[in-house]
């Protein structure tokens, strides 16, 4: 019975990516709660700074409710955000790709992709930007010609420019 309170948890629960660095769990709270009833919600932050790494979770009463956010383009305090079904770590497939969240507004591109070909041959490196403002958005994606090399990565904690970064396996869009 564990198992599936666990499988009906993680249907319920969703990652909220690109959020306006002024998003706060209370407003990510209430515009979701729009669609239904929000249980839990949180705004990822830096822990040494406190401020918001542009990603969070919020998790559902009705799973059902993750299926009408996800056909909808979203927008919160000022631009649009990427709701998805959140994945268990145990679940995720074999993947060479990954997500990093919480990367500097300093960081270049070129700064992300030497950054990364520390733990293997990187294929591709990714820092997603505003196309308002042509600002880093404080995310990206980096493909490894290797398996090996995304599980390195998730090994450790890292940093990028002395700031702490959120690393996982990238998911099929």
């Amino acid at each position: 019975m564990v198992h599936f309170a666990n499988w009906l948890c993680f249907h319920r629960k969703m990652f909220i990516g690109g959020l306006n660095w002024e998003t706060t769990d209370q407003s990510l709270k209430e515009y979701f709660s729009q669609f239904g009833e929000v249980l839990e919600c949180t705004v990822m932050r830096d822990g040494a700074s406190g401020r918001s790494r542009g990603f969070g979770f919020l998790t559902f009463k009705d799973a059902r409710t993750v299926n009408i956010v996800m056909v909808k383009e979203h927008w919160l305090d000022g631009k649009i955000i990427d709701p998805k079904r959140a994945i268990p770590r145990d679940e995720q497939e074999r993947t060479s790709k990954i997500f990093v969240g919480g990367v500097s507004q300093e960081a270049t591109e070129q700064d992300f992709k030497e950054y990364f070909m520390q733990f293997g041959r990187v294929v591709d490196a990714t820092l997603m930007m505003d196309k308002d403002t042509g600002r880093p958005r404080g995310f990206g994606f980096v493909t490894f010609d290797s398996e090996a090399a995304v599980d390195a990565c998730l090994q450790q904690p890292l940093e990028i420019l002395g700031k702490p970064i959120e690393v996982k396996k990238a998911q099929p869009r």
